[in-house]
């Protein structure tokens, strides 16, 4: 079995990172998030959990919308019950809104970079894996 393996980020105050993307990632070091963001993602891995059961399976589906660069995430679990979340490079960060999370069809991320796009993929990944898979 292949797994893609990256550390949890660090979670540091906002006014430590860069303001315009989710994730600070140096060339040696250790991945950081704020807090704001942070929050964000925990909401994202809450949501997913009240909806899916594991086993999930996790597909994703790297595309094109227009020029923008995408994921299409795909999650489904042992009982059929499927949840899609689109992650899309803007340039900008976009988290679904709780209308969104009660509503929605698929989910939104919208993110600043492609970095930031992995390091999101690798947090639903985190929380749709199998306990002690980590």
């Amino acid at each position: 079995m292949k797994k893609l393996t990256m550390a949890p980020p660090m979670v540091v105050p906002d006014k430590a990172l860069i303001a315009s993307v989710i994730f600070t990632v140096p060339p040696a070091g250790s991945a950081s998030v704020g807090t704001a963001d942070n929050a964000s993602l925990r909401q994202l891995q809450r949501e997913i959990v009240k909806r899916l059961e594991h086993p999930v399976l996790l597909s994703v589906y790297p595309h094109r919308v227009g020029r923008r660069s995408c994921v299409a995430v795909h999650l489904s679990d042992v009982h059929e019950k499927t949840l899609d979340i689109l992650i899309t490079v803007t340039g900008n960060t976009l988290w679904p809104g709780e209308q969104e999370y009660r509503s929605g069809l698929r989910w939104n991320i919208c993110v600043p970079d492609a970095t930031d796009m992995l390091w999101v993929l690798k947090e639903i990944d985190r929380v749709t894996s199998e306990p002690g898979c980590e």
